[in-house]
């Protein structure tokens, strides 16, 4: 589908119990699996698919002679895909649904399998509202003679099938009201009539009328009425005339009641069906399509009737299609294209299609259908009526006639139909009456499956069953001509349901009708492949070196010479490949999965080769990446550190003269100088932190300083101490050697939150006042006094303010106030301390 963007179908054949219905769920569940799309419609979608199958079971398969869970209706399902291969929608189209089933089964077989389910497993709430019992309480599905099957579990199905109404999202109210139909069909079935004195059919027991009118939510008068009698209306031209109330006898009774019963079951099976579409509408646009056809298959009984010859008609039209498109249509395309073939001979089964359906000489059912119009009133009369017209048929040597059956040579096999009861099952009669009863119905569902108005003209007659099926057989085959088709024949490898089991003369029986043979013989001698040359050169372009390039089509010729280009430039023998006059052919299918794995490791070796200039590129931007974070991380700390130092420069305000070493490069902040922060205890640093009493409190900055010690009776001078901040404390620690040990002692330790502000001079020089409330003044001379002001500016939240001035008053340690000065001095390099002064050299312009 993706590759040459055709629509495709699926059409599985083969006997009834072959596997066809096994085979459809198992590609259903394959293309749910492997189809792309995790969006949550698409698998709403993939879900929906997989529920109609228990649904759609239920209530279209049964159990046969043959097979145990036996289709009765034609399913085609059509899975939509978007352009990417994505399912976005389905859509399933009902064909031949086999009505007569409701009503009646030949012994040891069943009714629809929802009817045992329903019966079986109903809750108490629909067995109290709707009179629901086993299935033997039925005649619909009890007059068989078969109410269980070996390896089927009614209650479980039932379930399942519940499950798959909620599912497909059929609501709680509309599941009540499909169960109150199935009530009403199993009613019916009960009833029985009587002759009355006139001979005319009355009803046996007039309470179960009551309880079907309860259910039809209409009057029992009514429901009565249209089960024993007719409304005639005369009419001379187009006046309407007189309007009778027709008796009817008990077989027309039976008739009218069995009508009834299948109308409303065929017309709920298409509301399901319809309720299933709405469901499942495409999600996005539709692109592409897959369809799957699953339809019962032919069948061969002991007593064979209308239903076996309508099954079996539409496994000829299916047949016909296989033949068509595959015996038929490859030589004659062979022939057309001018090449090399010797013909094939195959029996062509269309003139078994034309026996049954043409009207021209009248086949089967045209004259089951002027049976039918001209003997209406008694079923016998209109069987010999039948019998009577059928000897028309007698032109073909398909068709034989005696003693009340006719005989159809199918491909299959020859098969006898008894002819009583045809015409009374191709009449599908839903009369007036009956359409009347449901319009007038209070059930508002009922009134929907009935939509269409009463008709006026009594005369006018519906459909048969023959015109019906003959009009979806062939609606059928017009939609599988729309796609490619792929095939699937099931074989049927015995008679006894059994794994086990491999009758090889029925298998054998099997090959040979279905055209298995002449269909191999034609594929050994001919090709297995052909393709228009342009669908070829699209899909092979890649192979040549001569018509592509990069991924590019480069070819200017025709579509012709590309493909014989192609396939000289693949190395294929000659005698493997001929050239028609418009498209290519390839004899044997390794040939074509040859040049299928070419184009897949085409496309694998330029992945290849994308992965890798993907890979290289990624290794390339790892490792540029790399450098640029490396790089980022030794610059990280110079950012922040000149942030920091520009704050520091802000803070001075360009009022200080600065060191000619301070400005030459980037110093890192450390802040810590005195390693106070570590564990270690064997450190120095740790020894100072234990001395400053400051416990695990963190340092932001620590530092030698020249402290201002005063002296008895002599001016006070500088001396060695540390200095460490944290962001609540300022201690000043005195380190000394005592008897060969080194002591650290607290000088001093003053909070933060008591400094004022801070002083400074306006020249090069690091000695700082610390002014303290309600003490004696910090003094000292710190080589980092931008550092120390940016930290002490940091932990304070910018309280503490920044003066400069040559001249700075503090508080000696008797808090009486005294001043140092500070001098300009260019003989002096370093600060010099001398009798409360500090000389010192110029430095560079404080703007610098």
């Amino acid at each position: 589908m993706i590759a040459y963007s055709e629509n495709q179908c699926v059409i599985i054949s083969g006997e009834s119990g072959a596997g066809k219905t096994e085979a459809a769920k198992k590609i259903m569940e394959y293309i749910a699996a492997v189809s792309g799309g995790n969006s949550s419609s698409i698998k709403e979608i993939k879900e929906m698919v997989l529920a109609t199958n228990p649904l759609l079971e239920s209530f279209g398969c049964a159990k046969t002679l043959r097979n145990n869970n036996s289709s009765r209706h034609g399913k085609y399902l059509e899975i939509q895909f978007n352009a990417g291969g994505e399912p976005v929608g389905a859509m399933i189209t009902n064909y031949l649904l086999e009505k007569n089933r409701v009503v009646g089964q030949i012994a040891n077989e069943r009714n629809f399998h929802i009817f045992y389910q329903f019966a079986k497993a109903a809750s108490q709430t629909y067995r109290d509202n709707f009179g629901i019992s086993g299935p033997e309480s039925y005649l619909y599905t009890s007059r068989a003679g078969c109410l269980d099957v070996p390896n089927i579990n009614d209650a479980q199905d039932y379930a399942d099938t519940l499950k798959a109404m909620n599912v497909i999202g059929i609501s709680a109210e509309e599941q009540d009201q499909i169960h109150r139909m199935l009530a009403t069909i199993l009613w019916l079935g009960n009833v029985e009539f009587i002759e009355d004195n006139d001979g005319n059919s009355q009803v046996k027991e007039a309470d179960i009328v009551n309880f079907i009118a309860y259910l039809l939510e209409t009057t029992p008068e009514l429901v009565n009425k249209v089960l024993v009698s007719r409304t005639i209306e005369t009419s001379r031209g187009n006046r309407r005339g007189s309007v009778y109330d027709v008796p009817l006898n008990i077989a027309q009774g039976h008739s009218a009641r069995d009508g009834l019963a299948k109308a409303i079951y065929d017309r709920l099976f298409d509301w399901i069906v319809m309720r299933v579409n709405q469901a499942m509408q495409a999600r996005g646009e539709a692109r592409y399509i897959i369809g799957v056809l699953d339809i019962y298959g032919f069948e061969i009984f002991d007593q064979n009737s209308f239903e076996q010859l309508c099954i079996n008609y539409v496994n000829e039209k299916l047949q016909q299609i296989f033949i068509e498109l595959t015996l038929k249509a490859e030589q004659e395309e062979y022939v057309r294209e001018k090449i090399e073939w010797t013909p094939i001979d195959y029996f062509n089964n269309k003139v078994v299609c034309d026996l049954i359906e043409a009207k021209r000489p009248p086949g089967v059912f045209a004259a089951m259908n002027d049976a039918c119009a001209t003997a209406h009133a008694d079923p016998k009369a209109a069987d010999q009526s039948l019998s009577q017209r059928l000897t028309a048929c007698g032109h073909s040597k398909h068709f034989e006639l005696f003693d009340g059956n006719f005989t159809v040579k199918h491909y299959a096999g020859n098969v006898t139909y008894a002819i009583p009861g045809m015409t009374d099952k191709n009449k599908d009669q839903l009369l007036r009456d009956h359409l009347e009863l449901c319009k007038s119905s209070g059930n508002s569902f009922l009134q929907i499956l009935f939509p269409e108005d009463v008709a006026q003209d009594s005369k006018r007659r519906p459909p048969t069953a023959s015109d019906r099926i003959k009009q979806s057989a062939n609606e059928l085959v017009t939609k599988l001509m729309q796609s490619q088709p792929s095939y699937i024949r099931t074989i049927k490898p015995n008679e006894n349901k059994s794994p086990s089991e491999f009758d090889n003369k029925r298998v054998l029986h099997q090959v040979k009708y279905l055209g298995l043979c002449e269909n191999i013989r034609i594929r050994r001698a001919g090709f297995a492949y052909r393709q228009t040359f342009e669908k070829f050169v699209e899909r092979f372009y890649l192979l040549s070196s001569k018509t592509s390039y990069a991924g590019d089509f480069i070819w200017t010729g025709d579509s012709e010479s590309a493909c014989i280009q192609i396939l000289k430039d693949t190395n294929i023998d000659s005698k493997e490949w001929q050239i028609g006059t418009t498209k290519a052919f390839i004899r044997s299918p390794e040939v074509i999965w040859g040049l299928e794995n070419q184009r897949e490791r085409y496309w694998h070796n330029m992945a290849q080769r994308i992965q890798m200039a993907w890979r290289k590129y990624q290794a390339f931007r790892e490792i540029k990446a790399t450098k640029i974070q490396r790089v980022w991380r030794q610059k990280r700390q110079a950012f922040e550190l000149i942030k920091f130092r520009e704050h520091g420069d802000e803070l001075l305000g360009g009022k200080k003269e600065r060191r000619r070493f301070s400005v030459c490069s980037l110093r890192t902040f450390n802040g810590d100088y005195l390693v106070v922060n570590s564990n270690n205890k064997q450190t120095r640093g740790y020894l100072l932190r234990e001395a400053a009493q400051i416990g695990t409190e963190p340092a932001v900055f620590s530092s030698k300083v020249e402290f201002l010690v005063p002296r008895a009776l002599r001016s006070a001078r500088p001396m060695p101490r540390q200095l460490i901040v944290t962001k609540d404390q300022i201690c000043i620690i005195e380190e000394k050697v005592v008897e060969g040990l080194v002591q650290h002692s607290l000088v001093s330790k003053s909070a933060v939150s008591s400094v004022r502000d801070l002083a400074m001079s306006p020249y090069q020089d690091g000695w700082t006042v610390v002014h303290l409330e309600s003490q004696p003044d910090l003094v000292f001379n710190c080589e980092f006094k931008t550092e120390l002001i940016d930290w002490l500016n940091s932990v304070s939240q910018g309280r503490i303010r920044l003066q400069i001035n040559s001249t700075i008053a503090y508080n000696n340690k008797n808090m009486k106030q005294t001043q140092l000065k500070f001098v300009k001095n260019e003989a002096a390099q370093r600060p010099v301390f001398e009798k409360k002064s500090v000389q010192i050299c110029s430095g560079l312009p404080a703007g610098t």
